[in-house]
């Protein structure tokens, strides 16, 4: 199960374009492929699937082509796969590196940052990889990260930023030196109040902590008041995947409620194949977050207009409701008279 996951982890890399300001029936200006080395694994696969050897240093080679009419600059960078707040596996995002990752990919890759290919031709892209002198058990996972590189520009009449189209290609790398099966290993690290896209959540942050990637992940987490039974809000997710000692924030939503002061426990748990894992923590919202949080949530404050019009069209239909009455009781007085 492991090993499927994993193929279809890595089988989309080697063409995975990442299209940052897309626009229809634009014209792909380069495209890249990775040349086969024979330390390959698994030749079928056009992604680096590589078995190395301690202290060992070999160029990857990519094929970049360019068939516009003109000369394709590409910035061209080896990252460290990381785990996004999403629960998917990332190749282009500068976060920091998990405390338990050893081997960054990116430290043992150099490449040239920036390569302009002619119009109309090819050229190979070397990527050098030094492996450490050690030994090491378990997968460095990488990725090299093909974008265009399009200069900012400003328009005359506004002084904004236009509308840009940015092309981009990873091709994965996998490094491997041992046969030595390793297990991914998860770790609740944190669990504290935060936002996403302006709305509250609470974010548990998952650690897994070994040289392994991790598949078809589930987690499941629920927030309750310390000592508490009832359940405040939950969550579920399915089908995620982890890089190799990486972390990622497992966010629970408040569905557009404030965050009140106070002490909570966060139990969750987590299923990937045949391994399980419980987790538990006691966390407390301060007032001081809670706050600021709930100053910054849009939903809240939609929620927030919508009782100002109710209360205000209450208000209203009471002051009908008092003139009414007024009126009879003047029309009343008037007849009596």
């Amino acid at each position: 199960m492991q090993k499927k996951g994993l193929g279809l982890l890595l089988a989309g890399l080697a063409f995975l374009v990442l299209s940052v300001k897309p626009a229809a029936a634009a014209e792909m200006q380069f495209s890249v492929q990775a040349e086969i080395p024979m330390n390959q694994v698994d030749k079928t696969k056009s992604y680096f699937d590589l078995k190395m050897q301690p202290g060992q240093e070999q160029d990857l080679v990519v094929n970049m082509r360019n068939d516009t009419a003109k000369p394709v600059t590409v910035n061209v960078l080896p990252n460290t796969a990381t785990t996004n707040d999403n629960g998917i596996v990332a190749y282009n995002e500068q976060k920091k590196n998990d405390k338990s990752l050893k081997i960054p990919f990116k430290d043992i890759a150099t490449t040239d940052k920036e390569v302009t290919v002619p119009a109309k031709s090819s050229q190979p892209i070397k990527v050098k990889v030094k492996m450490p002198k050690a030994s090491f058990d378990g997968t460095v996972l990488g990725g090299i990260y093909f974008s265009e590189k399009v200069a900012d520009t400003k328009t005359k009449s506004n002084d904004s930023s236009q509308i840009v189209n940015r092309y981009a290609y990873v091709i994965g790398v996998k490094l491997t030196e041992t046969d030595k099966q390793v297990k991914p290993d998860l770790h609740l690290k944190s669990v504290k109040p935060s936002q996403v896209n302006y709305r509250n959540v609470v974010n548990a942050n998952i650690q897994n902590d070994q040289a392994a990637i991790l598949t078809n992940l589930t987690i499941s987490g629920k927030i309750y008041e310390k000592d508490g039974s009832k359940v405040l809000y939950q969550a579920k997710r399915d089908k995620l995947r982890m890089a190799p000692n990486s972390n990622f924030n497992f966010g629970i939503s408040l569905n557009s409620k404030t965050f009140k002061p106070g002490r909570y426990t966060f139990k969750g748990t987590a299923k990937s194949g045949q391994q399980h894992w419980r987790f538990q923590k006691d966390f407390e919202i301060k007032s001081a977050e809670a706050n600021k949080y709930n100053k910054k949530d849009v939903s809240i404050e939609q929620n927030h207009m919508s009782l100002y019009l109710i209360a205000g069209a209450g208000i209203v239909l009471i002051l009908i409701i008092i003139i009414v009455i007024l009126m009879r009781k003047l029309r009343d007085n008037k007849k009596e008279a």
